[in-house]
């Protein structure tokens, strides 16, 4: 009976401990989003635009435009498009890769996503 005891109050530990990081968590993100959301979506109006757009029928007007009124918009840690295995801490651009955080804006008409680092203050493009 004690153990079952035991084993019911570790349960309920550990299910506080969780609650309470993802409360934190989804208040950390809201927070970041709503303070660089404005910086991130006039960045992304003001980069310049990928390759693909300027070959294709897409308008780098309409791209800016786009990203006015974004259609969603969310926090990523870490850049995915950086090459940097996760062993190597020493490799310089090892912090963008996985812990500099990105503002993610993504628009429908045209199909474009903007990701804005935050610790660089850079925007980058790209079609979808």
């Amino acid at each position: 009976m004690m153990r079952l005891a035991i084993a019911v109050l570790l349960l309920l530990a550990g299910a506080k401990i969780w609650t309470q990081e993802q409360i934190y968590h989804s208040a950390t993100e809201d927070a970041l989003l709503q303070v660089y959301r404005a910086t991130a979506i006039a960045s992304c109006r003001a980069a310049s635009q990928p390759a693909a757009a300027r070959t294709s029928a897409t308008n780098p007007k309409q791209i800016a435009a786009a990203f006015a009124s974004p259609s969603r918009t969310r926090l990523e840690i870490g850049n995915r498009d950086v090459s940097v295995p996760i062993w190597e801490v020493d490799h310089a651009a090892w912090a963008m890769r996985y812990t500099y955080p990105y503002v993610i804006l993504e628009a429908d008409n045209p199909a474009a996503r903007c990701s804005y680092d935050v610790k660089l203050g850079r925007a980058s493009i790209s079609l979808l």
